[in-house]
């Protein structure tokens, strides 16, 4: 049997431009801007950390 798929690059499949600055370019000309979330670790707190922080 023999291969009918036809080769296509990733870069022609994936809507990404560019990546610059921390946004991300699509084709369309669409901007995404990233932000980074930072969560307290509540897991990792002590009984009485965990009380103050939730005022209980």
């Amino acid at each position: 049997m023999r291969n009918i798929l036809k080769a296509s690059t990733l870069e022609s499949k994936f809507p990404l431009l560019a990546v610059e600055d921390g946004c991300i370019l699509s084709k369309d000309a669409d901007v995404t801007v990233g932000f980074k979330v930072r969560l307290p670790e509540i897991f990792t707190l002590t009984s009485d950390d965990y009380e103050a922080m939730h005022g209980a």
